[in-house]
């Protein structure tokens, strides 16, 4: 059977390859600046770009790779940057101060101004309450939906304290921000790679794309403050299919065995097990023989597993791409928290919205229909199942807070770990590379 890696390794475990046929090639550090171009709608022309360096690269090398999704990117970007210039040139957007929930009929000289303001950034496209009072109608909820997608806030076409607080951030702090993360884009290390996955955390989004094009999008949820999910690449090597959760010993320390000290009956009634000597290990340890009113934090002899099942907090599937921070990307049982607008809730792991998505997408695009099967017997089943990457697959976990997206938006996101606010420019005139250097 094609793809198969080795046989049953336990009585429910089994590890199989997945043959795949990714591509890299040599990583980018940074890129000139692209021509100017002005911007007069938040919603970009559609634009494809090969930079000077690339052409330069590929006259001597054909084997040169440079991703068209990436290019595309930093052009939109600056596009963006070069807008929000003529913005504050000319000077700025008008300040708003909104005391009551503006809604779909609300009228009076509050509504002029909003209105007055979504047409600054263009997300309300012709602004008709230039003199006459005006009435928050269709077209303003809609340009104020547009607003909130892109800022990241409840998309509900109302203007309350929170729509109104991005609404009076000033133009000045975007355009520092799009400088700040237009360096951060250009020196993105999956700019040389044909296929990628990788995960803006800030955005709560993962996406898979492939030779430029995006071919899966998918909401995540990422690591809270107390516990940040760090920006770094790597490679995914393999995927599990009900996977066993090996809780790390920061949780196990400080969270479970407090609960174990008070309830002797706390891992059985949560199906998790004490094993000796490693996560692997096949053997066991009585919890009635360890004093867990001892242990102190990051200090314990064996290990702590919680076996698959549907209250496994890893979930159905689980991608790995071992790392020295122990991260990886898995399903979670807590589907309701996908409905949350602000996702910054795990230990800093990445848990995705439809966990399945991009196992189905690497298969599909290397023509593997028989894994396919294979997968889903393994969920039908309830055995624990290991597929192995022949070629592993990069995977960029990143910080942009400001970029300009698929649909030509111009997005920005909260700084949820203040790695902004550690990098602000000192003053206009200062580069972006200074600032991030001191």
């Amino acid at each position: 059977m094609k793809g198969l890696f080795s046989n049953q390794v336990s009585k429910k475990v089994k590890s199989i390859t997945l043959s795949t046929a990714f591509i890299g090639g040599a990583c980018i550090s940074s890129l000139p600046a692209l021509a100017a171009s002005e911007l007069e709608s938040t919603a970009l022309a559609g634009s494809s770009l090969i930079t000077y360096s690339s052409q330069q690269h590929l006259k001597s090398n054909q084997d040169y790779y440079f991703d068209q999704n990436a290019a595309q990117l930093i052009e939109r970007t600056e596009k963006a940057i070069n807008w929000y210039k003529e913005i504050v040139s000319n000077g700025g957007f008008i300040p708003l101060q909104i005391s009551e929930l503006l809604e779909l009929g609300s009228t009076g000289k509050e509504v002029n101004l909003l209105a007055e303001r979504l047409y600054q950034e263009r997300d309300l496209k012709n602004n008709a309450c230039t003199d006459a009072e005006c009435t928050f109608d269709q077209q303003i909820e809609q340009a104020v939906k547009q607003f909130q997608r892109r800022h990241g806030l409840k998309v509900d076409g109302r203007v309350g304290k929170r729509t109104v607080a991005k609404l009076n951030v000033p133009a000045k702090v975007k355009l520092n921000k799009l400088k700040l993360n237009f360096y951060r884009i250009t020196n993105f290390a999956g700019s040389s790679d044909e296929q990628y996955v990788y995960v803006n955390i800030p955005e709560y989004t993962l996406r898979y794309v492939k030779a430029g094009e995006v071919k899966l999008q998918n909401n995540v949820i990422v690591g809270k403050p107390s516990w940040k999910t760090p920006a770094f690449s790597d490679e995914i090597e393999k995927f599990v299919v009900n996977p066993e959760w090996r809780i790390p010993t920061s949780i196990a320390t400080k969270e479970i065995a407090p609960k174990v000290a008070k309830d002797p009956h706390y891992l059985a009634k949560n199906d998790i097990e004490v094993r000796k000597n490693s996560y692997l290990d096949s053997k066991t340890v009585n919890p009635s023989n360890i004093d867990w009113q001892a242990i102190k934090p990051y200090q314990f002899d064996h290990f702590l597993v919680k076996r698959a099942g549907d209250e496994n907090p890893l979930g159905e599937v689980k991608y790995l791409f071992p790392n020295p921070e122990a991260i990886y990307v898995h399903d979670t049982p807590a589907k309701q928290r996908f409905g949350q607008t602000q996702r910054a809730l795990s230990h800093g792991c990445i848990r995705v919205e439809k966990p399945f998505s991009l196992a189905r997408e690497i298969i599909k695009h290397q023509g593997e229909t028989h894994t396919l099967k294979q997968m889903d017997e393994a969920r039908v089943n309830d055995t624990t199942q290991t597929f192995h990457l022949d070629e592993p697959l990069p995977i960029h976990l990143v910080y942009w807070t400001a970029w300009v997206d698929e649909d030509m938006l111009i997005n920005f996101r909260d700084d949820i770990y203040q790695h902004d606010t550690k990098a602000l420019l000192n003053d206009e005139e200062q580069s972006v590379i200074a600032a991030l250097i001191k």
